[in-house]
């Protein structure tokens, strides 16, 4: 008598996200070993990411433009006006509000300007001020109208035992605007005078110096949290209660023997100040918890390749945002296009966020980020076809504009699950059929491939998903809104796709082609027979 048909169900099939940490031989089916250009909803299900689209004109003209878009900056008026402001090389550009694309406008700075050749600069807001720092320049200063070097903003003073005022980074906080890693002195912090961002050896402005805090360290990144000023250096964090009053404000503590390599990788999320440390992706909140040991780790699923990607990067190229849009961390590896996105929305059971990846073709990967008040995550772009433009995350295209008109690019999404024993690791299983339930992804072309007891010798079966005739939520063209572009994403439908073969072990991988649509996997079933013990 033949054996009866087995429904394997994979339920809560990568909710974990990406694990290329652990023996994925010996991984539960929540977790993944690949996750490419996917995200996961609030529903725990593998989705496509959102598109990268170009929202401004080129700087320069293509065949003359190798500008890189390394910082991009939102400056906040006094009266909560926005504007948002790119450097590339030697300029800062305005992002016009209008058109399609929007105009980058060239600054012209005012006074006598500093020769500038690299656009890695530093933005800080500051009592309706907008300031710019980078390693080995004079800051920068917009006053709401004009762009001009800091030490031409009138009333300007420098520290008087710095004979180059140059600080790497900045932060605007606690009455005052804060700068480290001058080069005479990285591991000196300055502020300014109360409310006035121009004067460093006047009125309240001073320094701390942080010889006696930590041997030998410098100055990477400056944040506020909790209350309390955070100074990152690249092997210790210190920690300073009562910032509002730097005269007496005291020395909380030292985390010693960790710190920050990338200046821009520091991010507030919620309750934790996330940055990028020598041995991963860390939260101070944490950190501090662990009686000053540095245990917490928000990569430990995914160490080797973020320590890996750390080593061999250029620290100043390491980019990190906090996108309010979507409640997710990405910190990107510009130079290996390697960007891994910490879904913080929902912690999995180890405490740590959901992770996947973004890798961009066409050479569309970000080289800054910059997350808007309104809700908007622009990127910064810079690669070999796609230097000096700002592209949006949205849609389910990446769209680039040509000079003449819009063009619609598919990008592939692609996700592979551990080994999958379905709790019977001695027992064949005759394969029979895999049933998907897919939402949305009108027209997407996946490819579905199996492998057999670790071999990578593959099987491979494709289909189009919920191909056809689009339905309109108001689709009777007689109607008010016959033409409404309003169409419904698509209900979820189930694809059946014919397996063959027998294994103990399987390993799935899913490859699709996203092209202007976001679809969703709801669940997924293998029926099989159960063969003999081996």
């Amino acid at each position: 008598m033949a054996a009866p048909l087995q429904p394997l169900v994979l339920n809560g099939l990568g909710i974990y996200g990406l694990n290329t940490q652990s023996n994925d031989s010996s991984l539960p089916p929540q977790w993944l070993t690949k996750a490419d250009n996917i995200m996961l909803d609030d529903r725990g299900r593998i989705t496509s990411r959102k598109g990268v689209k170009q929202v401004s004109e080129n700087i320069g003209t293509d065949s003359s433009n190798t500008l890189i878009v390394k910082a991009v900056g939102e400056y906040r008026s006094t009266t909560g006006d926005a504007t948002i402001f790119a450097s590339a090389g030697s300029g800062i550009y305005k992002l016009e509000t209008t058109g399609s694309p929007r105009t980058m406008t060239l600054e012209v700075f005012t006074g006598t300007p500093q020769t500038i050749t690299d656009g890695n600069w530093q933005f800080c807001n500051f009592n309706g001020n907008f300031y710019g720092t980078q390693a080995n320049y004079i800051p920068i200063h917009y006053d709401g109208t004009d762009w001009m070097d800091l030490d031409d903003t009138s009333g300007y003073n420098a520290p008087n035992n710095v004979t180059t005022f140059n600080p790497s980074s900045c932060l605007g906080d606690f009455g005052r605007l804060w700068v480290g890693g001058v080069s005479e002195g990285k591991d000196v912090l300055y502020y300014s005078d109360t409310l006035i961002g121009h004067k460093f050896n006047t009125g309240a402005a001073g320094y701390v110096d942080l010889k006696t805090v930590w041997d030998g360290d410098e100055i990477v990144a400056l944040a506020s949290f909790n209350g309390q000023l955070i100074i990152f250096g690249r092997r210790n964090i210190a920690i300073y209660n009562g910032a509002d009053d730097p005269d007496t404000m005291a020395l909380d503590e030292v985390i010693q023997g960790i710190g920050c390599v990338a200046r821009d990788s520091v991010q507030a999320v919620g309750d934790e100040l996330v940055f990028l440390s020598n041995s991963g992706v860390r939260a101070l909140s944490r950190t501090k918890i662990q009686d000053k040991m540095p245990l917490t780790d928000f990569s430990r699923n995914i160490k080797d390749a973020i320590i890996s990607a750390t080593i061999s990067s250029n620290k100043d190229e390491v980019k990190g945002m906090y996108c309010l849009c979507g409640g997710f961390y990405v910190l990107s590896f510009t130079e290996q296009n390697a960007t891994y996105v910490f879904d913080f929305k929902y912690a999995n059971e180890d405490g740590s966020p959901r992770v996947t990846k973004w890798t961009f073709s066409n050479d569309k990967q970000p080289k800054s980020f910059l997350s808007t008040y309104d809700g908007k995550l622009y990127l910064g772009q810079g690669a070999t076809e796609y230097k000096g433009r700002i592209a949006e995350y949205d849609g389910y295209h990446d769209r680039e504009y040509d000079g003449a008109a819009y063009i619609n690019n598919t990008y592939q999404g692609s996700y592979r699950t551990v080994w999958l024993d379905f709790e019977q690791p001695a027992a064949s299983k005759i394969l029979k059929r895999l049933y998907l339930v897919i939402e949305g992804g009108f027209g997407m072309s996946v490819a579905l491939n199996w492998y057999k007891d670790y071999s990578s010798v593959k099987g491979t079966r494709s289909l189009v998903i919920n191909d056809g005739a689009v339905s309109y939520l108001y689709g009777d063209v007689a109607s008010l809104y016959g033409a409404a572009k309003f169409a419904p994403m698509g209900s979820p439908k189930e694809y059946k796709v014919a397996l063959s073969g027998a294994a103990k072990v399987l390993q799935l991988e899913m490859i699709g082609v996203i092209n202007g649509y976001k679809a969703s996997m709801a669940s997924m079933i293998i029926h099989a027979t159960r063969g003999k013990i081996v």
